[in-house]
């Protein structure tokens, strides 16, 4: 393992996470002092809607191209045209129908969903050609393309409230920067690598769409954890409660930007190692990264709690003032939450996404019930409060599913191959 290159790459990795929070973070910053408070939690509503969306036509191709391409890069361009000619059909089906069924329902929130959801659909597609490059551990071009749409969006944005512009009309800009950013990447990928083979081939559509269904359902499973206390919040409360809920949720959610460049490094290698039945390679990885993420998710949760009285005006304004205690409570959801990202990636280089999507479905009618039981009575804090719990039991519950894994496969090894290292075995009893 070339731990240099692994260095550089997170680095680069980490970097990249953090100009893309700073940039995400500067556009609701400019919005929150531009629009009235129950605007931005129907705008975080939409928000939420459109990453739902999204996911459904996603399919968890993304994870599936960065395994399928990290076991046999020669194959990439191919995999690359097979997952678009899946993914854009599903786009534009799924943004009809949304936009129908919101018609239908909520007709005045129809334009500022269906634009919404159009910007984190173009968003979305641009992830399959991120992971395009991640399988094929080009981080740095993954992240100089990854920046391009954010790093539009502040500028677009800014004109848009000094002219006083509607909340449709800054979402079009949203629409235009992503739209920009996905452009730019199909140029380059053309460019480097050569032309992109799609293929309207119903039965290769159905294979990729069998072998992605896991990390669909992992995927899918993972943002209904993260999204269901808001769309509680939004019926059982108000919109001015989800603002508040969401305000704290948007900063611990900026805070996953510390672990997210692990996930995109060490995917493509711990798979590399599952597909060489390095499981010795495979433990060095889990223990590096248990240790290190753990010790991350403490000092950020004690970073958060303490600062969070600053880090709401900052950011929110003086409006939020009943969000510092909402940010306090999600702060001890920090470490459980790093913890439970590395293993869903790690439970996907094992071939366990099946099992871990078990895992994220309890967890997540445990959410919902204790939801319904706390929002009535606390309101923004009660979801605090389930998310932390939540994620405790998630975490916990997905390291023990990898390690026993690990430990099933070590043994195995060495029965069938007596002479293997002794790393190998030790396994067992160092997990």
């Amino acid at each position: 393992m070339r731990w240099t290159k692994i260095r550089t790459d997170l680095l680069l990795a980490a970097s990249s996470e953090v100009l893309q929070k700073l940039s995400g973070y500067a556009v609701l910053m400019i919005l929150a002092r531009h629009l009235e408070k129950p605007v931005m939690g129907t705008l975080f509503f939409a928000a939420t809607l459109a990453a739902l969306a999204a996911a459904t036509t996603e399919l968890g191709t993304s994870r599936f191209l960065v395994r399928a391409i990290a076991e046999n890069p020669d194959e990439a361009l191919r995999r690359l045209g097979e997952v678009v000619a899946l993914r854009l059909p599903l786009a534009l089906g799924v943004l009809l129908l949304l936009g129908a069924a919101v018609l239908a329902v909520r007709p005045d929130l129809a334009v500022v969903v269906v634009l919404m959801s159009a910007a984190v659909m173009l968003t979305d597609l641009y992830y399959s050609f991120g992971a395009f490059f991640l399988g094929l551990r080009k981080v740095g071009l993954r992240i100089a393309t990854g920046l391009c749409g954010p790093l539009l969006t502040i500028p677009l944005v800014a004109v848009a409230v000094a002219l006083r512009a509607s909340l449709p009309a800054v979402l079009a800009c949203f629409v235009a920067a992503s739209g920009s950013g996905l452009a730019l990447t199909v140029w380059v990928v053309r460019r480097r690598y050569g032309p992109i083979p799609i293929v309207w081939d119903a039965g290769a559509a159905r294979r990729v769409a069998r072998a992605s269904l896991p990390f669909f359902a992992l995927a899918t499973l993972g943002l209904a954890h993260f999204k269901v206390d808001t769309l509680l919040l939004f019926t059982l409360a108000s919109p001015a409660a989800v603002a508040t809920y969401e305000a704290g949720y948007k900063l611990l959610e900026a805070s996953r930007a510390a672990v997210r460049p692990a996930m995109m490094v060490f995917f493509p290698v711990s798979t590399a190692f599952v597909a060489r039945r390095d499981w010795s390679g495979f433990a060095t990885v889990l223990r590096k990264l248990r240790i290190a993420v753990a010790a991350l998710g403490v000092m950020v949760c004690v970073g958060m709690f303490a600062t969070a009285g600053f880090l709401v005006p900052l950011f929110w304004g003086h409006r939020y003032g009943d969000t510092i205690g909402v940010l306090r409570v999600l702060a001890l959801a920090v470490t459980p939450m790093y913890l439970g990202l590395v293993a869903t990636f790690l439970a996907g280089s094992l071939r366990l996404e099946t099992a871990a999507a078990r895992v994220l479905a309890v967890s997540l009618v445990a959410n919902v019930a204790l939801n319904l039981l706390a929002i009535p009575r606390l309101g923004a804090l009660g979801a605090a409060w389930c998310t932390v719990a939540t994620e405790t039991g998630t975490a916990l519950w997905l390291l023990l599913l990898i390690a026993r894994t690990l430990c099933a496969e070590a043994a195995a090894t060495s029965r069938i191959d007596p002479g293997a290292p002794p790393e190998a075995t030790e396994l067992i009893t160092t997990v």
